[in-house]
């Protein structure tokens, strides 16, 4: 399919969005980007505060105006900021060893600054605001919300506590056992483990030391018939049922079957009550997308699992083309406001940007980061 011309009435408008991203091979910045330009927008895609890509970032504040922003993230030049996964500035040049901690220390606390305030770049729509997607990436704030707004969800316990942790099992029967955050590594033969979501036997629980040696999160395990992922993208909400075959190795999340291609996806219509939970959970967590976990169980009934504020979302519809959500991000970040319309974005697709020979040879220029330099895993993404 010809790419199409950006759109003729998309005029460069003196307002542009900016994309913080900390890894250069981030197909999802990559993508948004090349939606927002090829519809006439001039986005900008830096990996740090302190990337040259960007000016520098500056607070002002007296005591007779208080505080605004200027420079890099200024509100009369910015249409919105997608806090997507910025990194802390690390290396620089001409710091020497000596002075390096201080540096990096200094940055870190002004990014922190930045992050803490951002709601006083006026005019600038944040997606999301730095300081409610740090907050959203704890667990425990994310299930106090979801019992606030009625949602339905497992029980869980979080703790290094053996005895803690058996007697969850006991009164459970069957629970799963997730970490905090996916990681992924090579073991001392060189075999790739990574950190799905698994059930637990007895067995698995005997050993006090390997279970006060990290903390985790346990909950009861719903006997599902499948799963949903609704990525929330401002106002609008796409939701998509996946189905994958029962693993026989304990592995109980969708995402380790959709790597090997056995899992299929289609569009799923929610009820109207759980659109509107869901919305009540995006508000009371200060939100503006998001993708959310939920999974059926043998009666059809939903339970609410968590809610990734900076996930990913464009294998959704590489699985189930039609859902546009590349177009409805790159359009809620042209018009900087969550009741966009999808119009602003010219009619693309993911498979758009993967079939376009530029992006090509942009993936062929950054996919040696993730292809097992400074011992990383090869073909596995920091992401």
């Amino acid at each position: 399919m010809p790419i199409p011309s950006p759109l003729a009435h998309a005029a460069h408008p003196r307002k542009q969005p900016l994309i913080l991203s900390g890894h250069a091979h981030d197909v999802h910045a990559a993508a948004v980007c090349w939606a927002l330009r090829q519809s006439g927008y001039r986005p900008t895609w830096a990996q740090t505060l302190a990337d040259t890509a960007m000016a520098p970032v500056s607070l002002h504040a007296d005591d007779r105006a208080g505080l605004r922003f200027a420079g890099g993230i200024d509100p009369a030049q910015t249409s919105s900021v997608w806090f997507r996964r910025p990194r802390l500035p690390d290396t620089f040049d001409n710091v020497s060893a000596a002075d390096l901690t201080f540096v990096r220390d200094e940055w870190k606390r002004h990014a922190g600054n930045v992050h803490a305030v951002a709601g006083a770049a006026g005019g600038v729509f944040w997606v999301n605001r730095p300081d409610r997607a740090l907050a959203t990436e704890n667990k425990c704030l994310q299930l106090q919300a979801a019992h606030r707004c009625g949602l339905r969800f497992p029980a869980t316990l979080i703790s290094s506590d053996p005895e803690e942790i058996r007697r969850f099992f006991a009164a459970h029967e069957r629970i799963v056992y997730k970490p905090f955050a996916t990681h992924s590594w090579r073991d001392g033969d060189g075999r790739i483990y990574s950190t799905y979501v698994r059930t637990l036997d007895a067995d698995a629980l005997q050993d006090d030391a390997a279970l006060r040696l990290c903390p985790g999160i346990y909950q009861a395990c719903v006997r599902k018939r499948y799963d949903l992922r609704v990525t929330v993208i401002g106002r609008r909400m796409f939701a998509v049922r996946v189905d994958a075959p029962e693993a026989d190795d304990g592995v109980v999340d969708w995402r380790a079957a959709s790597i090997g291609d056995r899992a299929t996806s289609r569009p799923y219509a929610l009820t109207h009550a759980w659109e509107t939970a869901l919305r009540r959970l995006m508000d009371a967590l200060g939100l503006v997308f998001g993708c959310i976990d939920l999974v059926a169980d043998d009666h059809d009934e939903l339970h609410f699992l968590e809610i990734n504020q900076a996930g990913q979302f464009l294998f959704v519809e590489h699985d189930a083309p039609g859902v546009p959500l590349l177009r409805a991000m790159a359009a809620m970040l042209a018009e900087g406001r969550s009741d966009y319309a999808l119009d602003t974005i010219a009619e693309l697709s993911y498979a758009d940007f993967l079939d376009d020979p530029g992006q090509k040879a942009w993936w062929d220029s950054v996919a040696p980061e993730i292809r097992g330099e400074h011992g990383s895993i090869a073909g596995v993404s920091e992401e």
